[in-house]
């Protein structure tokens, strides 16, 4: 398993979580740099961080359990996160995962961005809200779009201007639900199963 960071930049976003007393630690993106498809979460959370690696814990399981369905591995693949520490709230020294804000996604833009363009790959799958919107919009909801291949450029984040700008890539781009969501609410599964056969489908 490998990064597609550079020391430079993780230098970076250890900093950029040592500024902000709602953000702990530093979990890089990680996986093939030549994968199947990147697969774009949300956050690290409070598992993740203490091990050093993307999707561990229940969530890691249930993405396992996805990956298995599909027929590819971790090592196939690269994870990538629109943020890379964890965001988290403190009521009476209990710290909580929480979703990031639109400011953290912002700082750690530059870092997702650098991911995305050097990996060789043109399919991202986006897990969950916040990986989508990183890609498409805050106007975009999984709800709507799972299951659908949509090409179309991706949002990077203009150092200059502080604003978003498209980038001049076409990407395809395959949402579903985030493994945290579908083992909440079991409802969800069986969308999330027919999502998976079709991007199976797509692989092979």
């Amino acid at each position: 398993m490998e990064t597609i960071l550079t020391p430079e930049l993780i230098t970076k976003a250890q900093l950029i979580a040592n500024d902000n007393p709602k953000l702990e630690g530093f979990v890089a993106g990680e996986g093939s740099l030549n994968p199947k498809f990147i697969l774009v979460g949300e956050a690290p959370g409070r598992t993740e961080i203490k091990v050093g690696h993307p999707f561990q814990g229940p969530a890691g399981v249930e993405l396992d359990e996805w990956l298995n369905q599909i027929g590819v591995t971790r090592e196939e693949i690269y994870i990538a996160s629109a943020v890379k520490s964890r965001p988290f709230n403190e009521n009476n020294g209990y710290k909580r995962d929480r979703k990031p804000t639109s400011e953290e996604v912002e700082q750690f833009a530059p870092l997702f961005d650098f991911e995305i363009e050097n990996l060789d790959c043109d399919l991202l799958v986006p897990i969950g809200n916040t990986g989508l919107q990183r890609l498409l919009g805050a106007d975009q909801r999984i709800g709507k779009v799972h299951g659908t291949f949509i090409k179309h450029p991706i949002l990077e984040w203009n150092l200059q201007t502080k604003q978003w700008d498209w980038g001049k890539k076409t990407y395809t781009i395959f949402p579903t639900y985030h493994p945290s969501y579908t083992k909440r609410f079991k409802s969800k599964r069986p969308l999330v199963d027919e999502d998976l056969a079709k991007l199976k489908t797509y692989l092979n």
